[in-house]
């Protein structure tokens, strides 16, 4: 299993990261616009005006009262402040509500190359000759409103970055979804070997990997179900012949031998009686898993001991298989438990069967109930048969399998049995595990949770044989 995360983080960073990106990308062409084309349009037609106005000014020093005249009218009409400056920082006159200092001599310096300089609502503007800078002025405007069509492109350049780069990200979003709901609808149409392909690790990577596993499943399932319909015909096919030869004997009044198939057939109904059962019983509990409530299916509780557990199994198991040695233990404090007898008695049952078909019968089986940690009751089932290969154990419990070894016996089934074990015990909060060794038999434990108060069960004969439980 993989590490637990916070749900959507993959997928949810990659977003905001490049939502991020796309905010200071935006701010940046905006930023270019403005400084590139909104300043220009509003600063540098105002400047060449501004600077022969400083220059002819600069030249009227001689004439005092119209100079102070010249000035306020400049400031009272276009809101211009200017201060004249002698080259070595004495201000000349000045009609700034705050007179500004003079100029340092790295500022002088690139006035006297320049002839003027200009930044944002102000500037410095140099009066020079072929001897080099006379004197200067400081001069301070106001900015004009930006037009509203150069704001509109300010905004229209924000926009169109995010526009164009949020291309990429929305097809890394949207076509690997295209691709994966194109594969759904093929593999909706038949086409069961459509696959995502997507290997991403995101959410999208999340949900093809999902789809993949869910197509995986699907196809196990369809082959799960012919290989029923196989069993199913095979294991019908033999008592259906010994039938019909029964009634051909009839037919032709040979009714000695066909009473000969009578116990045959007999045996084969109950088989095939078993294989309905089987087949029924795992249907009910797929149906309870299927119904979106309650994962269990309803079960018949009832209070059931150890000892009458063991004892009914004994008991059927000798009727079913009278030549066989059965040996029977429980422990004085094996737990009462909680459960649907008729559902734990298939379990049992089932589980007394395999043992008695993949082992020699020699060999005796034994049927234990001890009390578990956790405060459960264990009931283990072991034979000494051909057991189970490591490498099919983990599939042992999966509808429909079965192992070679037991198909090269010939023992029938359909593989339901070990499944619906399983079943019924994750039913009844509880579990079935095994151990195996190849040609030293297995071991089949199954643990249901003790009932709520129950008393160690009173001591009872350890152990039956030869049969007798």
């Amino acid at each position: 299993m993989t590490a637990p995360r916070f749900p959507g983080s993959r997928l949810l960073l990659r977003v905001n990261l490049y939502g991020l990106l796309l905010l200071a990308l935006a701010g940046g062409a905006s930023f270019l616009v403005g400084s590139y084309v909104i300043t220009p349009a509003v600063e540098v037609p105002a400047r060449p005006a501004t600077a022969w106005i400083a220059w002819h000014l600069l030249g009227s020093v001689d004439e005092p009262e119209r100079l102070a005249r010249e000035l306020a009218d400049l400031k009272k009409r276009v809101r211009v402040e200017m201060t004249l400056f002698e080259l070595d920082g004495r201000v000349i006159i000045s009609s700034a509500e705050s007179v500004p200092g003079p100029l340092g001599a790295k500022e002088l310096a690139e006035l006297r190359a320049r002839g003027s300089q200009f930044g944002s609502g102000s500037g410095s503007v140099g009066l020079r000759n072929a001897q080099g800078l006379l004197r200067y002025a400081r001069v301070t405007f106001p900015m004009p409103e930006v037009p509203l069509g150069i704001g509109m492109a300010q905004l229209a350049a924000a926009l169109a970055v995010l526009a164009l780069l949020s291309i990429p990200l929305a097809r890394s979003i949207t076509a690997p979804l295209e691709k994966l709901g194109g594969q759904a609808r093929a593999f909706g149409e038949g086409d069961l070997s459509a696959r995502s392909g997507l290997r991403s690790k995101d959410e999208i990577g999340d949900l093809a990997r999902a789809f993949d596993d869910m197509a995986e499943r699907v196809i196990s399932l369809r082959r799960s179900e012919k290989e029923l319909l196989a069993n199913v015909s095979h294991e019908l096919r033999t008592p259906l012949a010994r039938i019909r030869m029964a009634l051909e004997l009839v037919r032709e009044g040979d009714t000695k031998r066909a009473a000969g198939y009578l116990t045959d057939i007999e045996e084969d109904l109950v088989e095939v009686e078993n294989l309905l059962n089987d087949i029924t019983t795992t249907a009910r509990l797929d149906l309870s898993r299927g119904t979106g409530g309650d994962p269990l299916p309803p079960l018949r509780l009832q209070r059931l001991s150890a000892q009458e557990l063991v004892r009914a199994a004994g008991a059927r198991f000798e009727k079913r298989l009278p030549g066989r040695k059965l040996v029977c233990k429980v422990t004085n404090d094996a737990p009462a438990i909680d459960a649907d007898p008729m559902l734990l008695r298939r379990v049992l049952d089932n589980l007394l069967d395999n043992a008695a078909k993949f082992s020699d019968p020699e060999t005796s089986i034994e049927l234990e109930a001890v009390r578990g940690d956790d405060d459960v009751l264990t009931l283990a089932v072991q034979d000494r048969g051909i057991g189970i290969e490591a490498s099919e154990l983990g599939r042992i419990f999966e509808p429909f399998y079965r192992t070679d070894r037991s198909r090269a016996r010939s023992t029938g089934g359909v593989g339901l049995g070990l499944a619906l074990a399983r079943r019924i015990a994750s039913a009844h909060a509880g579990s079935i595990t095994v151990e195996s060794q190849p040609e030293q038999g297995s071991r089949f434990l199954v643990t249901i949770p003790a009932a709520p108060s129950a008393p160690p069960a009173s001591p009872q004969p350890a152990a039956a044989a030869d049969g007798r439980s």
